[in-house]
C-alpha cells in the first residue's frame, strides 16, 4: 500500500466543491501573502515593532526553484498549545506554488490525514517521548480544518516569501526542546519552547476561540538490525526478534549454548521494564510446510519462554508463548538473507526506561554550511557522477540523531532519485509494512563496533522520519552542477562510533561514507 496520496488521489476530496467555496477558505489574504524578499537578521529576538528575525534556517528542496525555511518563533499560546511561525523564501527565478508542499504524509485510506491544501505536514517531534505531533484541527464541517496556514492559491514569486504558522497540542511539561519536521526541508533541531508572547498573523486562529478535534499524535520507531538479534521500539513496546539459526540447530527447538548470552540480554531488559507481560512469538520461513513449521514453531517459543522464566529475577511477569509457522514473515521468503530474517522467536514487553544519552558536543546543522564530514560515490552505472557529502551528524539532548547530506551532480546526467533511495526488499532483505515510496529510508548507519545497522526512524503507521524526495513537488531530478540537501533521523545506541553511511541505489550499500562521528 502507497503511504502517500499523490496530488490527484488526495485533491480528489475538494473535487465537487466549488471554486468560489475553495478560494474563500484558501486562506490567501493578509499577511500569510507573499511579501518582497527582505535579508534575514541573524538574531533570534523579535526586532521593534514586533518584527521577528530567525532562530535558524534551512533549505526547502523544492522542484520549482531553489528555496529555505527560517524558524521565526516557537511559543507556548492559548489552551495548552504550542504555536510554530515561519517565512520561507523563494530564492530561485521560478515561481513557488506551495498547495500542496507541506501536506501532511499519510495512508491514502486514513480519514485523519491532514489537509492536503494547508501546511499539515509540519511536525513537532518530541524524541523524548517518540511521538510525533501534528497541527491541531478545529471541530467544524469546513474543509479548511487545520489550525495551520492554507497554502491554496498561495503561490511564491522570485525574491518574495510567504508566512506560514502551525499550532500544535502542547506536549507534556517536562519536554522543553523539540525537533520541527518541516515537509521537503532539513529538520529544526533541539528548538527550545519558550513563553515569548508573538504576535498573531491577521489569518492565525486564535486557538482560546475554537474548539479542536483530538489531537493527531503518531507515535515514532526505531529499528536496530543486527545478524543475531533486532531490536523494535515503539512508544511503548520492545520486540526483540532474536535469529532461530543461533538459538536452535536446524529443525530442532532445543536451545544451544549460543543462546545463553542473548537471552540473558533480553532477561536484564524484561528486568529493567515495569512491564508485567512478556509474550513469545516463533516463526519460521517457507521452507517446507506448515505442518512441520506451525509445531516446530510452537515449541521454540515455549523452549525461549521457559528459559527467560529463569533469568528473570523480577517477581509477578507472565510469559505467554505462541507459534505462527510462516504466516508473519518480516522479510522476503526469495533471498537466503530473507527467509533467516523470517527464522526468529520475537520477545516482546514494555520498553524500559532508555539510558541518558551522552553529553551534547556539536551544534545543528545550519544552511549554508560548508562543513563536508565524509563523501563518496555510487557504484551503480546510472548514478554515475552522483556525489554524497555528508554535512551534519548531530545527537541532540532528546538523543534524538540526525544526519544531514548532500547529494551532488558533478557528472553530466540527469540523475532522477525519486525511488532510488528507499528500502526495498530487494536490496536490503527486509520488507517495509506498509509499503512506502520515495523516501530516504534506505538510508543505513552501520555501526561495526556493535554489528548493528541503525534505520531511519519511522512512524508506526509507516511514513519514515526522513527527506520525502518523491513527493509530487519535491526535486528529484538532479541536474549538472546541481544538488539537494537530504536529511534521516536516527535512535543509536549511546556507544555509537566509527559509523558508516550506506546509500542504496542497486545494492543497499551502493555508496558508502566511513569513519563518522556523532557530534
Amino acid at each position: 500500500m502507497v503511504y502517500r496520496m499523490t496530488a490527484g488521489r488526495r485533491a480528489l476530496r475538494y473535487a465537487a466543491v466549488p471554486l468560489t467555496l475553495i478560494l474563500a477558505l484558501s486562506g490567501c489574504a493578509g499577511d500569510d501573502k507573499p511579501k518582497s524578499g527582505e535579508t534575514p537578521s541573524k538574531s533570534a529576538k523579535p526586532a521593534q515593532g514586533g518584527e521577528l528575525r530567525p532562530i535558524a534556517s534551512v533549505p526547502l528542496n523544492h522542484k520549482s526553484a531553489p528555496a529555505h525555511v527560517d524558524l521565526l518563533a516557537l511559543s507556548r499560546t492559548a489552551a495548552n498549545t504550542v504555536t510554530a511561525r515561519f517565512k520561507i523564501y523563494n530564492d530561485g527565478k521560478n515561481q513557488i506554488d506551495l498547495a500542496e508542499s507541506l501536506g501532511e504524509p499519510g495512508n491514502a485510506t486514513d480519514p485523519g490525514v491532514g489537509d492536503p491544501l494547508a501546511a499539515s505536514g509540519i511536525g513537532l517531534l518530541d524524541a523524548k517521548n517518540d511521538n510525533l505531533y501534528y497541527p491541531l484541527r478545529k471541530k467544524t464541517e469546513d474543509l479548511n480544518s487545520c489550525v495551520c496556514t492554507r497554502l491554496f492559491n498561495n503561490p511564491v514569486k522570485p525574491g518574495e516569501y510567504i508566512n506560514v504558522y502551525a499550532t500544535f497540542s502542547s506536549p507534556p511539561t517536562d519536554v522543553q526542546r523539540v525537533t520541527i519536521v518541516f515537509p521537503l526541508a532539513v529538520p529544526f533541531q533541539d528548538i527550545p519552547i519558550t513563553d515569548d508572547p508573538v504576535e498573531p498573523l491577521k489569518t492565525q486562529i486564535d486557538p482560546a476561540k475554537v474548539q479542536f478535534e483530538k489531537p493527531r499524535i503518531a507515535g515514532v520507531r526505531s529499528l536496530t538490525e543486527g545478524t543475531e538479534q533486532t531490536v523494535d521500539d515503539d512508544p511503548n513496546n520492545r520486540s526483540v526478534r532474536l535469529s532461530a539459526d543461533v538459538l536452535f540447530a536446524i529443525n530442532k527447538a532445543d536451545l544451544t549454548p549460543r543462546s545463553e548470552r542473548l537471552l540473558e540480554q533480553v532477561a536484564k531488559q524484561i528486568d529493567a521494564s515495569k512491564g508485567t507481560e512478556v509474550q513469545i512469538d516463533g516463526h519460521a520461513d517457507k521452507t517446507g510446510n506448515d505442518a512441520i513449521n506451525q509445531p516446530l514453531s510452537e515449541r521454540r517459543a515455549k523452549a525461549v519462554a521457559d528459559r527467560l522464566k529463569s533469568l528473570v529475577t523480577r517477581q509477578g511477569v507472565t510469559y505467554k508463548a505462541e507459534g505462527h509457522g510462516s504466516k508473519e514473515p518480516v522479510a522476503t521468503n526469495d533471498t537466503e538473507e530473507g527467509r533467516r530474517k523470517n527464522r526468529r522467536v520475537a520477545v516482546t514487553f514494555a520498553r524500559p526506561p532508555a539510558p541518558a544519552p551522552p553529553p551534547v558536543s556539536g551544534e545543528p546543522y545550519k544552511r549554508g554550511s560548508s562543513t563536508v564530514l565524509g563523501s563518496a560515490t555510487f557504484g551503480a552505472a546510472e548514478a554515475r557522477g552522483l556525489k554524497v557529502e555528508i554535512n551534519s551528524l548531530h545527537r541532540d539532548s532528546s538523543g534524538l540523531t540526525v544526519l544531514v547530506w548532500t547529494l551532488r551532480n558533478t557528472g553530466q546526467g540527469k540523475p532522477d532519485v525519486g525511488q532510488k533511495l528507499e528500502k526495498s526488499a530487494y536490496i536490503h532483505g527486509a520488507d517495509p509494512q506498509p509499503m512506502r515510496l520515495g523516501t530516504t529510508g534506505g538510508v543505513m548507519l552501520f555501526d561495526s563496533a556493535n554489528q548493528v545497522r541503525y534505520n531511519p526512524m519511522s512512524l508506526e503507521s509507516g511514513p519514515c522520519v526522513c527527506s520525502q524526495v518523491g513527493s509530487a513537488d519535491a526535486k528529484k531530478t538532479i541536474g549538472p552542477g546541481e544538488s539537494i540537501v537530504l536529511w534521516d533521523a536516527y535512535s543509536p545506541q549511546a556507544n555509537a562510533a566509527n559509523l558508516e553511511m550506506q546509500v542504496p541505489w542497486k545494492r543497499g550499500a551502493d555508496a558508502v561514507v566511513k569513519g563518522l562521528t556523532i557530534r
